[in-house]
């Protein structure tokens, strides 16, 4: 199958991959000499990047949700790209995930999921399937990456996949979103992930670890963008912060939404409230990491039920006032009292990586049936 009238090439520029992404807000460029150009996939608009706090724009670096589509009948694979580690950061996981032909789980379709490891000289990808075929490969989640190229190592062609047309879907959230979890969940396992392809959407990650705290230029940002569907997975980072209190989470809801609705007045937005947190639950105390893992007590004055009251008290007001095309979900129908039980929030705050997948799983039932 010939898709465009490219010239084929076993070989692709930084240039040639930029061109083949999906699922990224920006990009940065670089590089020149003997290493080549290369790219970094971001999640904010890099000419804005100093208007916003460095506790958002640290996530916003990883490539979390961005994946590359290549048709190609090659059989090995290879990534030339590099996860960035920041100067007295901790060593981010570099998980890559290739799926083929649209795959759609790797319980079910393990000869159509592939994964490896992102290192120094890349991320390799052999014994694939013969014949032509759709690949999409997803970088790392939690680990910016300079990406340099791809290559088919048996000389095989790459052409530009077919467009993806499906309905963009947008996702804000937290690190449950950004798809931190205990194992560490890869890419295309993340909630939004799994949702969208049981859903049918073009999925842009939105899920900023630690930093959902309804900051207008992402309201702005997100209106700006094409999008079908929007889902604002919030409540938890303003636990965890107590950087909204009672006094201000309802009017910065309300200014958030009011900003993404002035750019997209159709567009049905749903607000997810955070899942099932433990003792979070009823209580307004939470422990946060400093960045040399020590802890500190910080105190709020919302628990996580409070949270879900006004988000949905919120969104109930918004309605009667005539917004048909905006939701409430409550995140305990995604992850529940009975999945901490089970043992799925093995670190006590992150929904494990089964748990990922139930949450997309639920999500995407959730949606079909309305």
């Amino acid at each position: 199958m010939a898709i465009g009238t490219e010239r084929a090439l076993s070989s692709w520029s930084a240039a040639q991959v930029a061109a083949a992404l999906e699922g990224v807000v920006d990009l940065e460029h670089g590089g020149h000499g003997a290493q080549g150009s290369w790219f970094m996939p971001w999640r904010l608009p890099v000419a804005d990047l100093e208007l916003h706090h460095p506790s958002l724009v640290l996530p916003a670096m990883s490539a979390c949700g961005s994946r590359i589509r290549v048709w190609t009948a090659a059989r090995a694979l290879l990534l030339d790209a590099e996860p960035v580690r920041l100067d007295g950061g901790p060593e981010l996981p570099g998980v890559c995930d290739l799926l083929i032909d649209d795959a759609s789980n790797p319980d079910d379709d393990d000869d159509l999921w592939r994964r490896a490891d992102l290192g120094s000289v890349g991320a390799v990808f052999d014994d694939l399937p013969p014949g032509e075929k759709l690949l999409e490969l997803w970088l790392p989640s939690t680990a910016p990456v300079r990406v340099r190229g791809l290559r088919a190592l048996d000389g095989a062609s790459l052409l530009p996949a077919p467009p993806d047309r499906r309905p963009r879907w947008t996702v804000y959230g937290s690190s449950i979103t950004h798809g931190f979890a205990v194992p560490p969940a890869s890419p295309a396992s993340t909630w939004p992930a799994v949702a969208a392809r049981l859903l049918g959407r073009n999925v842009t990650n939105l899920g900023f670890g630690g930093a959902c705290l309804l900051d207008p230029l992402v309201a702005r940002m997100i209106g700006e963008r094409t999008t079908d569907h929007i889902t604002l997975e919030i409540g938890i980072n303003v636990h965890n912060t107590a950087a909204l209190r009672e006094r201000t989470l309802a009017p910065s809801l309300h200014g958030f939404l009011a900003t993404i609705r002035s750019l997209q007045p159709q567009v049905p937005i749903t607000v997810l409230g955070p899942v099932y947190g433990g003792e979070r639950e009823d209580s307004a105390v939470a422990c946060r990491l400093n960045a040399d893992g020590s802890g500190v007590e910080v105190e709020g004055d919302l628990t996580l039920r409070q949270i879900r009251r006004i988000f949905k008290d919120t969104v109930d007001v918004l309605k009667r006032r005539g917004d048909r095309a905006l939701t409430w979900m409550n995140g305990c129908e995604l992850f529940g009292r009975e999945d901490a039980a089970a043992g799925g929030l093995s670190d006590g705050l992150h929904p494990d990586v089964r748990s990922q997948w139930l949450m997309g799983e639920r999500f995407a039932g959730i949606e079909s049936a309305r």
